[in-house]
Formats: C-alpha cells, sequence, structure tokens
C-alpha cells in the first residue's frame, strides 16, 4: 500500500513538474518567495483586521505570528526531522527548477503549506462570513502549494499532509483566540 501511495505520488509530481510555460514560471516563482508572502499577509491583515476589528488588531496579529511559528517549526521537528523523506530533486532525475535550488534534504511535511494553510485556516475561521477574501485566501494557499510542486521542491503528498497540518494548526490557534478574547472581554465588563 505505501509503495503505490509513494508511486502515485511521484507520477503526479512529473506531471506537474512536466508543464511549464515562461509565465507560470514567474507567476509560481514569485509565490513561493518570502517577500510575497508578507505582501499577502500585511494586505489580508489591513483588509480585513484593520477594517473590521480595529481593537482587536493584536489578536489577529498574534494569531498569524502563532500560526506561522507552530506550521513552520512544526513541520521541520514533528515531521521533517521525524519522517525523513528526501525532496524530489534529491531523488529523482531531470526534475526541472526555475530559479531555485533544491534547498534542505527532508520535504515530508511542505513548510510553505503549513504555513500557508494555519494562516489563511485562522483568518478564514476569524472572517468567515466575508466570501471574495476567503476565496482569494484559498486559492494563493493553493497556488502556492502547487509552486512547490512546479518547482521540484515536494511531491503533492508533502503537500497535502502539510496543508491538513496547517489546517489544524490555524484550528487551534483560533480557538484559543475565542478564549483569549473571551476572558479579555469578561475582564473589562468585571472592572
Amino acid at each position: 500500500m505505501i509503495e503505490t501511495l509513494k508511486e502515485v505520488d511521484t507520477q503526479w509530481f512529473l506531471w506537474i513538474n512536466s508543464h511549464h510555460n515562461t509565465v507560470l514560471d514567474w507567476v509560481l516563482w514569485t509565490l513561493s518567495q518570502h517577500w510575497s508572502w508578507a505582501i499577502v499577509m500585511v494586505l489580508s491583515f489591513c483588509l480585513l483586521t484593520l477594517r473590521h476589528e480595529p481593537r482587536r488588531w493584536w489578536l489577529v496579529l498574534a494569531g498569524i505570528v502563532l500560526c506561522f511559528l507552530l506550521a513552520d517549526q512544526g513541520s521541520v521537528h514533528l515531521f521533517k526531522e521525524t519522517v525523513g523523506r528526501l525532496r524530489p530533486c534529491h531523488t529523482l532525475e531531470n526534475v526541472r527548477m526555475f530559479r531555485t535550488h533544491c534547498g534542505g534534504q527532508y520535504g515530508f511535511v511542505s513548510s510553505h503549506a503549513a504555513n500557508a494553510f494555519a494562516i489563511i485556516t485562522f483568518l478564514i475561521a476569524r472572517y468567515r462570513w466575508h466570501v471574495l477574501p476567503t476565496l482569494v485566501l484559498t486559492l494563493w494557499a493553493l497556488a502556492t502549494c502547487y509552486s512547490r510542486a512546479y518547482l521540484g521542491k515536494h511531491y503533492p503528498g508533502d503537500l497535502l499532509c502539510g496543508a491538513l497540518f496547517g489546517v489544524l494548526i490555524g484550528l487551534v490557534v483560533w480557538k484559543l483566540s475565542l478564549c483569549i478574547e473571551k476572558k479579555c472581554c469578561s475582564v473589562k465588563q468585571n472592572e
């Protein structure tokens, strides 16, 4: 069963990694860059939090930072270092990489996927009544995940498991933010 899953994962990776064009090369490379993430996060924070919850900006900012820290460090220490699955660019020949190098040795789970899905899950749970931002953030996270296989960094299974791990982190941080918010509001009412 495990061997069959690995074979399917490899075939999907090879299919994604072999379909390149000039426009997608640049768009997907940009989506994988940390500076583009910063732009998305700052815009999301400003458009959602500062517009709809200006008094709770600190709580949302803390939630985003906590999502990032837990997803990023958890993906490395709980999975990559424990599972030890090599990235496809370390194990397969003729992996196409655009403006990038193979990077770290292990790829399971994808930190990009975990980070993106942790943050958007937190934001979507917090602002679930806003359909357009939910759609845009979800498409951004999916495109970011796709970019990692496209650029030769991860198998699709690394991305799927990273996304699931990120969703779990995002939900936990959202619940934690609700508890903190409830405690802060009850303290203010008692004063």
